[in-house]
């Protein structure tokens, strides 16, 4: 392997680090680099792209689009090995495992009655958990 391989697998490791020390939060590119930077990791902006985008084709992460036009594409680490929908509160979050048979037959009306089959990998639903939920409603 050449130098400049390992030196690019040394700095993807570190993205990953990052993600495995910040399990459930989601970042941005730029976040990343900051982080990295800050632990003393002299990594690129280019490589820290060029190696989220492998994490995430390799699905060690998850990327999310951005809400608004101006946001940053944020990715968080995949604790998820089976495929399943998930869902992810727009207030807190939170992320949750929709892994059950009400999921299933959504999938199934989608494909027999609309013709697609979901890629489980790209599809997330957004909503308000109960905790978000009931705050917006105190405030």
């Amino acid at each position: 392997m050449s130098t400049r391989g390992a030196y690019q697998t040394r700095q993807q490791e570190a993205v990953i680090g990052l993600f495995h020390q910040r399990p459930g939060e989601c970042l941005s590119a730029e976040e990343v680099h900051q982080l990295l930077e800050k632990q003393g990791l002299s990594v690129g902006k280019t490589t820290v792209y060029r190696g989220l985008t492998r994490l995430c084709e390799s699905g060690a992460l998850r990327r999310y689009a951005p809400q608004g036009s101006g946001e940053s594409a944020r990715f968080q680490l995949n604790p998820c090995k089976a495929s399943h929908l998930h869902i992810r509160c727009v207030g807190c979050g939170a992320l949750e495992h929709l892994d059950c048979g009400e999921m299933e037959q959504f999938k199934n009306h989608i494909l027999s009655s609309h013709g697609f089959a979901l890629d489980e990998g790209q599809t997330m639903l957004y909503g308000r958990c109960k905790s978000c939920s009931q705050k917006e409603k105190n405030e």
